[in-house]
């Protein structure tokens, strides 16, 4: 009798695992919005610590309460260009040939149209993929009228199924959207006056549809929203949604103008949120809400103007905002403030909300945890994102704390910095940076946030692991370092 009972046992154990495996077969790949909003600081959200008497974001507030909100989270850059080449190529913009600074407005493309991108690795695993928004990785122009005709390489080179772009910033000197390989509506190729720019400026454009710099923010949202719309409601996608907002100028959309108590900066930062929301209530009617992933971040800290009590970041700062949270620096500066961002990860159907973790993470990183969770690494070898690492642990069990490998940052000077193991090291200034901060600094991050105390002539055995560790990954990637991690 227990014989036939073990057999019996067998028999249904078998049956349940072919239908799991079935299952997870047959089970439908979660859509992924990756949501990078541009110079937007780490304490620019109520979840972050924003007074809500000065701006609301109750959609950003509503996607960490729902999901896993991350404290200690970074980009490599304190710039735009290197975080938006690290997301798209899952490693460091100092390996290129840009070591400094972003890609300007005519600069050739940054990224090989061989590389295995985050966009093609998606495309891979039966995704279709776009990309919304700032693009700001440079074309292939030499002078300001080569964007005419078919454009090589265009963001779609890279593994993009549609893109609607911003070349370069919000107030690029372009003035058009390039959508897939041509400027958008363009009429001719005549070069032709268009009145003043932004800044008063006489502007010689494109024979094209102007961009209207207070309306972008919801052409984006827009252009997003009609992409979607057009997918069969079971084709997996994967959307890059690089919005415009906060970067300068702060031009709020006229429907948010006077909303926040924190001027038109407050504004801007309320137009992000009022965007995610939009996307958002597009995805609950059309009834797959719960099956998508939306990750939540920004390129770089918040930018702080020096001009005192003229600039609306300054009014904003003025009247209580820290755009920055409490940390050292703003964009462009080797300090936390530069890097240290907001970062959500939403996922109804799996991912437990109302959760926090303070593990190391780096928007370098969302490349590896996509090929982790999505895909199961299925596809990448080892020179595929080489610098980036999954946190796919830290989503799943949030109070577990788990050591990432050292994470390499650069400021807008070139200039490196390396956190590991609760410290901070920054190089000396090397031959391409120009700041007058010569001498190398050690910062104990879990004693001193705010960069106060350097204690580089003191740890002098921390000095040299910190150097060890820059030397390494500088020579070789960081997989091939830290291969087990």
């Amino acid at each position: 009798m227990h014989t036939i009972f073990v057999h019996v046992l067998i028999i249904l154990t078998s049956i349940v695992s072919k239908n799991d495996t079935i299952q997870s077969r047959t089970e439908k790949k979660p859509n992924v919005i990756v949501f990078i909003a541009d110079d937007f600081g780490y304490g620019s959200t109520n979840i972050y610590g924003a007074q809500e008497e000065l701006i609301k974001t109750p959609n950003v507030n509503k996607l960490a309460k729902e999901g896993v909100k991350f404290t200690n989270a970074y980009t490599t850059g304190s710039v735009c260009t290197p975080t938006r080449y690290a997301l798209m190529t899952g490693q460091y913009s100092w390996r290129t040939n840009l070591k400094k600074g972003v890609v300007n407005m005519n600069d050739p493309a940054l990224i090989d149209v061989k590389r295995k991108t985050l966009p093609k690795y998606m495309q891979s695993l039966g995704y279709k993929t776009a990309m919304v928004g700032k693009w700001h990785l440079g074309f292939k122009v030499k002078k300001f009228n080569n964007l005419l005709g078919n454009i090589y390489p265009a963001p779609t080179d890279y593994g993009l199924d549609y893109s609607f772009a911003l070349p370069n910033n919000l107030d690029d000197g372009h003035k058009v959207y390039i959508e897939n390989n041509k400027i958008y509506g363009l009429r001719s190729d005549k070069i032709s006056p268009y009145g003043k720019s932004f800044y008063g400026k006489q502007y010689k454009g494109y024979d094209a549809p102007q961009r209207v710099t207070e309306q972008v923010t919801d052409d984006l949202t827009n252009k997003s929203i009609e992409w979607m719309k057009s997918l069969d409601k079971d084709q997996p996608f994967f959307l890059y949604y690089a919005a415009a907002a906060v970067h300068h100028p702060i031009v709020p959309s006229p429907q948010m103008r006077g909303k926040s108590n924190a001027g038109a900066y407050g504004d801007f930062i309320q137009d992000i949120d009022r965007s995610l929301g939009d996307l958002i209530a597009f995805l609950e009617e059309r009834g797959i809400r719960e099956n998508t992933i939306i990750i939540f971040a920004s390129d770089n800290g918040g930018d702080i103007p020096k001009k005192k009590d003229v600039m609306p970041e300054n009014f904003a700062i003025n009247k209580g905002l820290q755009i920055n949270g409490d940390y050292k620096g703003d964009k462009h500066t080797i300090w936390d403030g530069g890097f240290r961002i907001p970062f959500i990860v939403n996922y109804p159907k799996k991912i437990k909300g109302d959760q926090t973790s303070n593990v190391t993470i780096s928007t370098v990183d969302i490349y590896g945890f996509l090929a982790d969770y999505v895909g199961n690494d299925k596809g990448l070898d080892l020179e595929d994102a080489p610098d980036s690492y999954s946190f796919k642990k830290a989503v799943l069990k949030p109070n577990q704390f788990y050591e990432r490998p050292p994470l390499v940052h650069r400021d807008a000077q070139g200039r490196k910095a390396i956190r590991f193991e609760g410290w901070k090291f920054i190089e000396e200034k090397n031959k391409d940076t120009k700041r007058k901060m010569n001498a190398e600094m050690l910062f104990s991050l879990t004693k001193d946030k705010k960069e106060s105390t350097n204690l580089a002539k003191t740890e002098i055995a921390v000095v040299d692991k910190a150097k060890t560790y820059l030397t390494k990954i500088i020579e070789k990637s960081s997989k091939e370092i830290w291969k087990n991690n």
